[in-house]
C-alpha cells in the first residue's frame, strides 16, 4: 500500500531512537545495534519519499542516487534532537525551583524525571533536596484533546478536600510562559501505576476498592462542592446530550469522515431520548491505567481532564473492560453498590460501552489528524493516531455490532 506519511512515520521512529533511546544503551553490542538500527531507520524514511531512481538514463540514476546518499549522511550527521512534543517534556531543574519559591513551596529540585506513558499530558517527577517529591502534569502545547490541565485543578481540589482518594494539588501555573505548557504541581502519592490501557496486574480485592471508590465519587453533590460552574456541563439541563453533541463535532472538525463512526453516532443520538437525565460527578477517564495502589489498596486516583457532570455509567461503562480481565462484573458491581452506588440500568450501560469506543476513536483519530497534518510528529502521535486508532475502530465496530443486534 502506499503511503504518503511513510517517511515521516520512519523519521519519528528514527528521533525517538536516537534521542530517547540511544542515550539509555551502556554496552558495546546494544550500542552498536541501536547504529544499524539508525543507519537503516535513515535510509528508509529518505528512500520513502525519494523520486523512483529513472531506469534507463544513466545520468539522471546518477543524480538521483547521489542525491539519496547525500540526504541520508545529512540525517544521520545532523545534531541529535528531540522533535515534536516530547521535548516539552526536557524542563531543568533550576526552572522548578525558581518557580516552587515563587509559590511558598521551599526546597531545590535536584532531578527532574519524565514519568512514561502520558498520551495527552505530560507528567514530571520532582526530587526536592529535602526529601519531597513532587508530580507536574502539564499540557503540550499540541492538545490532541483539547483539554488543559487548568480544567481539573478545581475538581481536584474539591474531591480531596471531600476525602477522596486523589493526589493535593499544591499549585497550578495558569501560562504557558514557565515552561511552555500551562502545569498543576501535585504531592506525590504512595504505590505504583496500576495498569495500561490494555493491561494490569490489579489483584481482585483492588479492583473492588475501586469499585467502592468510584461510588463515593458518584454520591457527591456536585454543587455541595461548587463545581457547579467549575465542571464542563455542571450547569445545563441534560449533561450527556451536552456530551454527546461535543464529542460529535470535535469529531467533524478533526477526524478524516469514517461510516462506522458516523453509524455509531446515529446509533447513540436514537437511545438519547430512553437514558433519562443524570447529573452526577463523572471522572471520564476512570480506569486502571489511571489509578495507584499498594497492594490490595487504591491509593489515588488520577488524571481528571475529562471532569464533567453526567451519567455514572459512563465510568463504569469506560474501566469495565480492563476489570472483567480480574474480577467478575457482578463482583465489581456488587461491591460498588455495598459502597453506596447508584443504580446503572443495563440500557445505560450499553449506550455508554458503545461511548467508550467511540470516543476513543475519535480521540485517536485526532491524534492522526494532528501526525498527518504535521502539528506535532513526535512518535508519540503517531502510535496514538496510526497504531491505536485501527486498535479502537476494531473494538467500536465490535460493540456496535452487538448492541445493535440485542
Amino acid at each position: 500500500m502506499n503511503d504518503p506519511l511513510l517517511g515521516a512515520k520512519l523519521r519519528s521512529i528514527f528521533d525517538a531512537v536516537r534521542a530517547d533511546l540511544k542515550p539509555e544503551l551502556t554496552s558495546p553490542n546494544a550500542q552498536l545495534r541501536c547504529e544499524l538500527i539508525e543507519m537503516l531507520l535513515a535510509r528508509l524514511s529518505v528512500e520513502a519519499d525519494a523520486d523512483p531512481v529513472v531506469q534507463g538514463d544513466v545520468e539522471a540514476e546518477a543524480l538521483t542516487r547521489n542525491a539519496i546518499e547525500d540526504e541520508i549522511l545529512a540525517v544521520l550527521a545532523a545534531p541529535v534532537e528531540t522533535r515534536g512534543s516530547a521535548k516539552e517534556l526536557s524542563v531543568p531543574p533550576e526552572t522548578f525551583t525558581r518557580w516552587l519559591a515563587d509559590h511558598g513551596i521551599s526546597g531545590t529540585v535536584s532531578k527532574v524525571s519524565i514519568v512514561p506513558g502520558g498520551r495527552s499530558k505530560g507528567t514530571l517527577l520532582l526530587d526536592l533536596d529535602n526529601g519531597q517529591d513532587l508530580v507536574v502534569r502539564l499540557d503540550f502545547s499540541s492538545a490532541v484533546t483539547g483539554t488543559s490541565v487548568v480544567d481539573e485543578y478545581h475538581a481536584i481540589a474539591a474531591v480531596h478536600k471531600a476525602g477522596l482518594k486523589v493526589p493535593r494539588p499544591l499549585a497550578i501555573e495558569t501560562s504557558a510562559n514557565v515552561i511552555g505548557g500551562r502545569f498543576i504541581v501535585f504531592e506525590r502519592v504512595p504505590g505504583k501505576a496500576m495498569g495500561t490501557l490494555f493491561a494490569s496486574d490489579a489483584s481482585p480485592e483492588f479492583c473492588k476498592d475501586f469499585a467502592a471508590t468510584l461510588a463515593r465519587m458518584h454520591n457527591f453533590d456536585i454543587d455541595g462542592l461548587g463545581l457547579c460552574d467549575k465542571i464542563e456541563f455542571g450547569s445545563v439541563e441534560n449533561p450527556v446530550a451536552g456530551l454527546l453533541a461535543k464529542r460529535e463535532k470535535e469529531y467533524r472538525d478533526g477526524v478524516v469522515p469514517t461510516p462506522l463512526i458516523d453509524a455509531a453516532f446515529a446509533w447513540l443520538h436514537a437511545e438519547l431520548p430512553h437514558l433519562g437525565i443524570h447529573r452526577q460527578l463523572v471522572h471520564g477517564d476512570a480506569a486502571l491505567h489511571n489509578t495507584m495502589g499498594e497492594g490490595d489498596r487504591l491509593t489515588a486516583l488520577l488524571d481528571w481532564e475529562f471532569v464533567h457532570a453526567g451519567d455514572p455509567a459512563e465510568d463504569l461503562a469506560y474501566c469495565r473492560f480492563l476489570i472483567e480481565k480480574i474480577l467478575p462484573w457482578d463482583e465489581f458491581m456488587q461491591a460498588y453498590y455495598d459502597a453506596g452506588g447508584p443504580h446503572i440500568s443495563d440500557r445505560r450501560m450499553a449506550f455508554f460501552t458503545v461511548w467508550r469506543t467511540l470516543t476513543l476513536s475519535v480521540w485517536t483519530g485526532m491524534a492522526r489528524g494532528t501526525f498527518d497534518r504535521g502539528k506535532d510528529r513526535d512518535l508519540r502521535v503517531a502510535a496514538i493516531g496510526h497504531n491505536t486508532m485501527p486498535r479502537q475502530l476494531r473494538a467500536l465496530a465490535s460493540d456496535l455490532a452487538r448492541e445493535m443486534t440485542k
